[in-house]
């Protein structure tokens, strides 16, 4: 999953100094491409050249890292691309800056249709597009924390497992400060919003009190640094720690999502103005079949968003849907205001010792 925080300043300068038009007109005019801009290992190959074989639609993949890359190119007028993969906080920002298309749901009503409704998604979608009109949810998990049992025997599954000084110097967190903090807060019964000065300082103390334990905050090493067993826990994506392991190891390693976890959703949306439009109407539909979105959940072993896939499969998910919906919640972009305090309250806790 992918935390990112909006820079919102780059992104006003930029319009401020005036959005260019997407050179599509949003008719295929023939054509037998599509241009899909998005996370890498994101859509299954399988699926990709399946679609190309059924349709004769030629799929160009382009791929960025972060959602400021993917947003910033779209806002500084790049042209071409049809469909893209949005988080959460960035389809709202989206949608407000006209960048992405209101789906024409008679072309998807299948997709909508099979929407698994104990996600509760369209109830969560009040936080970034009420009523799903500008994107369809395409995973679905929260951020966890996983554990090598093979050194770690007794432990809450809370986020106070990193109150355990027995195994100082063995755990980690995330380095990444609106995760984390954002966490911290839900874990103490706030919003990971909040702009709320007590609400800080107790999280800032929180987080200071569990650090006293931590290695170390690491975004990038954790899953092979658990794997191993040089850290014991760490707070993580569960892809990250079992994409290192083999089928066999799992049954050694335990993964669950905390109260007060960061739900995550990641999106397709079609670009204003898409060259292909179409044929991106083509793709989601084929993408979202349950016998082609099985591939989908196979890969991402999380929560699937089409209802009765799990049944299709044998791959058993790491992530349990019901510890999401009961323990996790979708954090918002947050405000300027809140940003400022945010980055200062993470950065005291950085500095602290």
């Amino acid at each position: 999953m992918k935390k990112i925080v909006l820079l919102i300043g780059i992104l006003l300068l930029i319009l401020a100094c005036g959005k260019k038009e997407n050179s599509g007109n949003g008719q295929n005019n023939g054509s037998k491409e599509l241009n899909i801009y998005t996370w890498t290992y994101f859509i299954p190959e399988e699926v990709i050249a399946d679609f190309q074989k059924e349709t004769g639609i030629k799929v160009n993949l382009s791929y960025y890292d972060s959602n400021d890359v993917m947003m910033t190119k779209l806002m500084s007028g790049a042209k071409g691309f049809d469909i893209i993969s949005p988080s959460t906080d960035y389809v709202d920002i989206l949608i407000k800056s006209e960048l992405i298309e209101k789906l024409d749901k008679s072309k998807l009503k299948n997709i909508y249709d099979n929407l698994d409704p104990d996600l509760k998604l369209n109830e969560l979608s009040g936080i970034y597009d009420q009523g799903l009109e500008y994107s369809i949810p395409y995973t679905y998990s929260a951020t966890g924390i996983a554990v090598n049992k093979k050194f770690m025997k007794d432990y809450p599954q809370t986020f106070d497992i990193f109150s355990q000084s027995q195994y100082k110097g063995k755990m980690t967190m995330l380095d990444d400060g609106r995760e984390v903090l954002g966490a911290t807060l839900q874990f103490l019964g706030y919003s990971s919003d909040s702009v709320n000065d007590a609400e800080l300082e107790a999280a800032k103390n929180k987080l200071i009190e569990w650090k006293k334990n931590l290695a170390k905050f690491d975004a990038t090493a954790f899953g092979k640094s658990v794997a191993t067993g040089e850290f014991y826990a760490a707070h993580g994506y569960a892809e990250n720690v079992y994409g290192e392991l083999d089928e066999s190891e799992y049954e050694n390693f335990d993964y669950f999502i905390p109260k007060g976890a960061m739900m995550y959703i990641d999106s397709m949306a079609i670009v204003k103005g898409a060259p292909n439009m179409e044929n991106a109407y083509k793709f989601l539909e084929f993408l979202y079949r349950p016998e082609n979105f099985v591939k989908v959940y196979e890969q991402f072993k999380a929560p699937s968003v089409i209802k009765g896939i799990e049944e299709k499969s044998n791959v058993k998910p790491i992530v349990k849907a019901n510890q999401v919906v009961e323990n996790a919640k979708l954090p918002g972009a947050l405000s300027d205001e809140a940003k400022e305090k945010h980055d200062k309250i993470w950065n005291e806790v950085k500095l602290s010792n």
